[in-house]
């Protein structure tokens, strides 16, 4: 059900083991003029976007591509994140995290359909207090800028390891990301996105550490998922609550047509009656699973375009089809759906490694919409297919599937999404 994450890529594999002409160059030792060492490594740096599930924008840094398809940043900068985009002029990729090294603030992004050729990355033993450094960034979410710095202390602990480099001067504000290059356009370390002031706002992560990073950062993923935790009935983990009544209900949303992954967590209420509200009111329920309403719509069209009462019926053995119409407003704009609802086979799904009975209703149909939630003209019109996967014992959808495009000119519209449960906890 959880995405799994891809092993170590092989562009960076290739970067590590097979340098590049540029790489190669860097090794001979012959110190590059600023404006030659900007034209050589600027393309491999990025503006960093992070957004939160309404697509407000959470943090503006800067990422360093490694190789085709992998990118690496500050891991504050993706911090409380939904979804994450590198852009420069009017490109835009949208990335995927896979490998997190909270601990070092140092993560790894993946990016589909993404070229870029291996950068030089200069090895620990080669870092020497004094040399000289340039940082090529993007400030604030403006264009690429080179500055000029100095490596003032290696920092390591008392067994020796290097613990981060230590700057000469604050770079400037909103550098988070950014990479630090020696004088042969070798990938030196990248900056910290701790705020600036702070006491590490003049520290950077060694580029050293990267080739560590499918190791640790697969670590850590297993870490989290081995936290203890009590579990329901059904085995999906549940503490303190009924399977009933979770404390948060953590769901996968992959947008396929963009190959952007992000999660989605309903966080429960205190309890002021029999009804179950999640993030202050955005979802309310009953026990059981109808839906009463939904007012913040955070999972696409999970909940922005979910039928009154829910996607699933109370006793689907007694209603195995139904016809639904509805109209609703997801985004600022205005849908209308006309779908019919069949339940199908029972099936089992797997979420969290237990196995969940489920049932899957299949949805067939029509919707329209329109851009803006007041227009009278302009709606477009098309055909639209949801599968619903609905666990009675846990009282709601395990996994949803959606295809839905329509229209045409800038009126045009495309869904495929598919979103999985991935806890109660």
């Amino acid at each position: 059900m959880r995405h799994l994450l891809l092993p170590f890529t092989l562009a960076l594999a290739t970067a590590l083991a097979v340098p590049s002409a540029s790489a190669q160059e860097a090794r001979s030792g012959v110190a590059l003029a600023p404006d030659a060492l900007f034209a050589r490594v600027s393309p491999n740096v990025w503006v960093l976007q992070a957004h939160d599930a309404q697509g407000k924008v959470l943090a503006t840094g800067s990422a360093v591509a490694i190789g085709a398809g992998t990118a690496v940043t500050s891991c504050q900068l993706l911090a409380k994140a939904a979804s994450v985009a590198l852009k420069r002029d009017n490109v835009s990729y949208g990335a995927t995290l896979v490998y997190p090294d909270v601990a070092r603030d140092l993560c790894q992004l993946r990016i589909a359909n993404f070229s870029a050729s291996p950068i030089g990355i200069a090895p620990a033993n080669a870092l020497q207090v004094g040399m000289p450094l340039f940082i090529v960034g993007s400030p604030r979410g403006k264009e690429l800028t080179l500055g000029t710095g100095m490596l003032a202390g290696l920092r390591r602990n008392d067994a020796g390891e290097l613990e981060a480099l230590q700057l000469a001067a604050q770079p400037e504000a909103g550098l988070g990301g950014a990479g630090l290059f020696d004088a042969q356009g070798r990938l030196v370390g990248l900056v910290s996105g701790a705020a600036a002031g702070s006491g590490a706002a003049n520290l950077a992560m060694p580029a050293s550490w990267i080739a560590e990073l499918p190791a640790r950062g697969q670590l850590a993923i297993e870490r989290l998922a081995m936290q203890p935790v009590a579990t329901s009935a059904s085995g999906v983990a549940a503490p303190g609550r009924s399977s009933s009544q979770p404390g948060v209900v953590e769901y996968q949303l992959h947008d396929r047509l963009t190959n952007i992954y992000r999660k989605v967590i309903y966080r429960a209420d205190p309890a002021t009656d029999d009804r179950i509200s999640f993030n202050s009111g955005g979802w309310i329920e009953k026990p059981g699973g109808e839906v009463v309403s939904v007012n913040s719509a955070i999972a696409g069209e999970f909940d922005g375009a979910m039928p009154p009462g829910g996607w699933a019926k109370e006793n689907l053995k007694q209603e195995a089809a139904w016809r639904t119409r509805y109209d609703s407003t997801m985004g600022g704009t205005r849908i209308h759906m006309d779908l019919s609802a069949s339940v199908m086979e029972d099936t089992v799904l797997t979420v969290g490694g237990q196995e969940i009975k489920a049932v899957r209703i299949e949805y067939r149909g029509f919707t329209q919409r329109a851009a803006n939630a007041g227009a009278s003209s302009g709606t477009q019109y098309g055909p639209y297919r949801a599968e619903v996967w609905f666990s009675p014992e846990l009282g709601r959808v395990i996994r949803f599937e959606v295809k839905t495009r329509g229209g045409g000119g800038s009126g045009a519209f495309q869904v495929s999404e598919v979103l999985e449960l991935v806890s109660l906890r």
